[in-house]
């Protein structure tokens, strides 16, 4: 069983956007995680522009967690390809110019506003601090019910996806709710 926990919330009034359910079954499945097949069976009949109650991401974050010993490496992986998804096949060059720019897009949680939805106080924030483009350094900070894996995985995934950088790293070992972007 790993270590890695998820975070506790109220979900049934929380709901999030089919396309991040797909997404994340897509990664899983790219990925060839153990969890992949399973994951499909989880999203069969999902309408990529409908609503669905948070608790279906949550069970397929529990396949991840519950398929692997150390799950943490697993579920930023599975962040970054629904990210690369997202931006490849999706929406996301629409919103995204360049690496710096994905960060820009956190601003007000407008990326995160977009696919989970339900009353604030659950629903939580993910949030761009600070940018300093010239020395390639961010904060960004997270109050969602999101695993936080994950959620490194997707900055490390949204920031990549342009192939402007040359190297990009995401830290939020000292506090899990801040992540500490540095990039160039």
């Amino acid at each position: 069983m790993s270590h890695v926990k998820l975070p506790e919330a109220p979900t049934q009034q929380l709901l999030v956007h089919g396309s991040t359910l797909l997404g994340f079954a897509q990664a899983c499945k790219n990925l060839s995680i153990v969890a992949g097949s399973r994951a499909s069976s989880l999203i069969n009949a999902i309408d990529l522009h409908q609503l669905y109650p948070f608790e279906r991401l949550r069970e397929l974050e529990r396949l991840v967690i519950e398929s692997y010993i150390d799950s943490a490496p697993i579920l930023e992986r599975v962040g970054q390809e629904m990210m690369l998804l997202w931006y490849h096949e999706g929406p996301g060059k629409a919103f995204v110019r360049d690496g710096a720019d994905f960060l820009t897009f956190q601003s007000g949680s407008q990326g995160y506003a977009s696919v989970v939805h339900g009353p604030k106080e659950l629903v939580g924030s993910f949030d761009l601090l600070s940018l300093d483009r010239e020395r390639g350094k961010a904060l960004v900070k997270s109050t969602t019910p999101f695993q936080k894996d994950l959620e490194r995985g997707v900055l490390l995934g949204g920031i990549s996806a342009p192939k402007d950088l040359d190297y990009i790293d995401v830290d939020n070992s000292a506090d899990p709710q801040l992540f500490h972007v540095t990039f160039h």
